[in-house]
Order: structure tokens, then sequence, then C-alpha cells
């Protein structure tokens, strides 16, 4: 033992060494503890709380609540808690809502077969699983942000396309009412994603549930309705009128010409439309298309010059058909096909003058021409151009162009697609990003 003392004496490290060896035994040594202090009365008097949760303060203490501090618990409100559920509720009835639309349109098609019918199924499929996203999200909340740029992309491009359609009189509301579970749901998943402590309790967690819809409603609401409000006005004075399908025709052939008939009253129907044939350039023979609910009634008169034709000579041309007995309501429009010939062949237009008249007594004259300068004015006359006859090698010379002009036209929902899913794709990827960078962080 002499040794090792003196030893220790002369090197400095092992020195070091006893010096902490006896430094951490004084430190392990037990001694009797004292009466336990109970500290929390003491840390919730230096912490400002509000005076009805206690709870809350226990509770990260890990220490039970006392019966006071109990009673005042049964009458905390539940508000954050309360929200949650009620979002997670509505979310189901959406997907449900959502599941219900994509059925109808299932079990709703009269001939499966068609191409139409496979469309339908196609968009049926589409419906049914964004229900099934929806009720996903519902059933593990965790997952609304994965959701977020799908939805948000599905109902954008709906938007937009809708209020195109809206515009032009081809969709009416009573379709567009079928989008509100899935814009519904969307709304609720964003709920859900911008709420960071899904089913915890208290109103600090109330108001974060519900930060994103009150900070942003404001911007979105006027920037959406300036857009709307803007694409309406553009393709309502674009599309709102009586027209005739196709605009153009060739000199004496037999065609086949729809007008279609927007109706532009809020709360009145379209009950009757009367279109006046051209009595300068007279055309013999009119059939008119069976529109279920509707009569048409052809009117002649007697030519003052007989027509010439293979048949012999035509003394009376039509001069008015009237349509009455259905009706077309706010939103909608309808169309109205004849099969006429020969058309003339001394002029280069055709001018079908057209009164549409509404339930509430209400008449729309569509039978004003374009001025001199070329101006379209308020209530243009359905008009159809005509092409000489002649011009039938200038036209086949013309085809390929006619056939790209259309392949292009055709070719623009292929388009639209392929943007869509770049789109879809490089926010999906985005998303993947965001939570890869979230999850160390986590």
């Amino acid at each position: 033992m002499t040794d090792v003392d003196g030893h220790v004496r002369g090197c400095g490290p092992c020195a070091r060494w006893q010096d902490r060896a006896a430094r951490v035994n004084r430190l392990t040594v037990l001694s009797p503890a004292g009466e336990e202090r109970d500290l929390v009365d003491a840390v919730l008097d230096r912490v400002e709380l509000p005076a009805q949760e206690p709870d809350l303060a226990r509770a990260a203490l890990r220490l039970p609540p006392t019966g006071d501090d109990q009673a005042s618990l049964s009458h905390s409100p539940r508000r954050g808690l309360l929200s949650y559920a009620l979002v997670r509720i509505g979310l189901v009835l959406a997907a449900l809502a959502q599941a219900v639309v994509a059925v109808v349109e299932l079990l709703g098609q009269d001939d499966p077969m068609m191409m139409g019918g496979h469309m339908d199924h196609e968009t049926s499929a589409f419906n049914f699983a964004i229900g099934v996203v929806l009720a996903f999200v519902a059933a593990d909340p965790r997952r609304a942000r994965a959701q977020l740029p799908l939805l948000g992309s599905v109902v954008g491009v709906l938007v937009l396309v809708s209020t195109f359609d809206l515009g032009a009189h081809a969709v009416g509301w009573s379709r567009l009412v079928t989008h509100i579970p899935l814009a519904v749901g969307l709304i609720l998943v964003a709920l859900l994603g911008t709420n960071r402590d899904s089913g915890a309790t208290g109103r600090a967690t109330a108001r974060s549930t519900w930060r994103f819809p009150m900070r942003t409603a404001k911007r979105l609401g006027v920037l959406g309705s300036v857009v709307l409000g803007g694409l309406l006005a553009v393709t309502g004075s674009a599309y709102a009128h009586v027209t005739a399908q196709p605009s153009t025709a060739t000199q004496g052939s037999y065609t086949k010409i729809a007008f279609r008939v927007p109706n532009e009253e809020d709360k009145a129907s379209t009950t009757q439309l009367e279109v006046t044939f051209p009595a300068d350039h007279p055309i013999a023979s009119v059939e008119t298309k069976a529109v279920p609910g509707w009569t048409a009634q052809i009117d002649k008169t007697k030519l003052a010059t007989p027509i010439k034709s293979d048949d012999g000579d035509i003394t009376e041309a039509v001069s008015k058909i009237t349509w009455t007995g259905g009706k077309i309501g706010p939103d909608n429009f309808e169309e109205f096909e004849v099969s006429l010939g020969p058309l003339p062949t001394d002029t280069d237009k055709l001018v079908f003058k057209a009164v549409q008249t509404y339930d509430n007594g209400d008449v729309v004259r569509w039978i004003d021409t374009s001025g001199a300068g070329g101006a379209e004015p308020e209530h243009p006359a359905p008009t159809v151009q005509l092409t000489p006859k002649g011009a039938t090698t200038a036209a086949a010379a013309v085809t390929p162009t006619a056939s790209t002009t259309s392949a292009s036209d055709s070719s623009l929902p292929l388009v639209f697609g392929i943007l869509g899913t770049v789109i879809g794709l490089v926010a999906g990827a985005l998303a993947v990003l965001a939570l890869r960078r979230r999850a160390p962080q986590a």
C-alpha cells in the first residue's frame, strides 16, 4: 500500500484519477431523504395559465388531477376535439355522396356498349375512386396532406372546365351540383391537412384547425369571384345566342341544320321557338327531327315563281317553323334539327330570323344582321354561309387542312390530359419531397 501511495504521489495522471474517483464516491453516498416536497403548486404559481385549465398543466407534469381539478375538467369545453370529429364525419358523408354519384352514373346508362356509355363508366370509376380517397383520409387523417395535390388539381381543372361549359350552355346546374361533394371533400381534407395536432383538445388546437380557411378564404374568394365573373362574361357574350349549326353549307345541296337555343332567363323557361325562313331565297323541302316534349308546326307559302327541280316545278316553300309544347329551363339549352334543301344558288348567305318566347311573357327577337362594319349586333339572327357548288374541287384540295384542323381540335382533350398528368406528377413529387424533408424533424 505504501508503494502505491508513493507511486500516486509521484505520478500526475494517477493522482488526478484518484481525485476523480474520490469525488464520484462522495457523490454516490446515499443519505436519508427528508420529507418529500410537492413542487407542482410552486411551479403552477409561476406559470401563467387560464384559470379553467389546470388539468392541462397537471397532465404535462404527469400528475393525476385532484378532486377540484376533476370538477373543472368536466366543465372544460372540448371545441378542438368536437371540430376535429365534425370534420371527419363530414368527410365520410362527402365520400358516401361521391360514391352515390358514381353508382348512379354507372347504373343510369341505356346502352352500356356504346362509346358514350364507356366514357360515362370511366367517369363513374373516377368518382368512385375519389370517394375511396376521401374515406381513406377520414379513417386516417395523417394522410390528408398527401392527398391535397391530387384533389386540388382535380377540383381546379374541374372548376375551369365547368365555368367554360356553363358559359357555353353545354351543361346545366343539375349536373354541376353533383360536383359539390368533391369540392366539400377538398375543403375538409385541407382542414385536416393543416391541423398539426389532430385529436388534441383545447382552444389553441381549435384555432389551429380553422386557421387555414379563415386566413385564405377572403383572398381565394375575391380571386375566384373575379376569375369566374370574367370567364362567365366572356363565354356568356360569345355563346348565349340562338345559332345555326353548322354555320356553313354548299349551294344547291341538301343538309342538316340544328338551331341551338339557350335559355338566358334565371327564373323563366323557354316555351316556344319560331324560325322564319328567308322569303327571297325559298327552300322547298324541310323536315324536322322529333324533339321529346316538343311539337313542330311547318308553315308554307305559295311561290310567285315556281322553282325548277328534277321532280318538276315546286310551287310552294317553307316560310316558318314553330316549336311549342316543351320547356327549356334556366341554365339549359335545346337543339332543334331540320333537314332542308335544295339550298339556293343565288346567294352566299341564309338568314333565319328567330323569336324566343318565355313562360313569363318575355320575348327575345333574334333578327338583327351584321352592319357594314361587321360588328356583331346585340341579338344576331342565326346565319348559314353558303359556298358555291362549283368549288367542290377546291374544297377537296383543302380537305387535308380541314382534317388537320379537326384532328387538332380533337387532340385538345389529349393535350389537356397530358398537361394535367404532368402537373399532377410534379405536384405529387413535391408533396413526397416535402414529407421526406419533414420526416427527420418529426
